[in-house]
């Protein structure tokens, strides 16, 4: 009874030990590129390098135009629960929600660039209609790019 008793927690300690192995892989850093064709006929192209931890997205390398943007993933929002919403350089970047294993077969949403204020201190303009920035705004900036299909 007695050996048996010894096997079982030596069992259960090896058990222990590789899980706690495993574990560094959910820490690991990895990146994807994806190439996407946005508009309603895929002419515009957008580049996206993401960085995941483990298999959870956690930054965007957006490049559009020449131009590149780097961006953080936002997933303390509502909106995180539906879709990937990444932010960075006063743009916004939109996906559905992916992690590592699928990020090929998801499309993107939309690429905005956050409205400039410009009704004076305490206001940001959204398509000409200024609002106070304390307020829970839902504002849209500038749509830059929209219907982003994976190519």
């Amino acid at each position: 009874m007695k050996k048996t008793h010894i096997l079982l927690v030596t069992v259960l300690a090896a058990g222990t030990l590789a899980g706690c192995a495993g574990s560094s892989d959910s820490q690991q850093l990895s990146q994807k590129t994806v190439e996407y064709a946005c508009g309603p006929g895929g002419e515009q192209p957008l580049t996206v390098q993401y960085t995941f931890r483990g298999d959870e997205a956690v930054s965007a390398r957006v490049i559009h135009v020449n131009q590149t943007v780097e961006m953080v993933r936002l997933n303390t929002t509502h909106s995180d629960m539906v879709g990937n919403t990444f932010r960075g350089g006063g743009y916004t970047w939109t996906t559905g929600r992916f992690d590592h294993g699928d990020v090929n077969d998801v499309d993107g949403d939309m690429l905005m660039q956050d409205a400039l204020p410009s009704a004076g201190p305490g206001y940001s303009t959204a398509q000409g209609a200024a609002s106070p920035t304390g307020a829970a705004t839902g504002t849209v900036g500038n749509i830059l790019l929209r219907d982003c299909r994976v190519s």
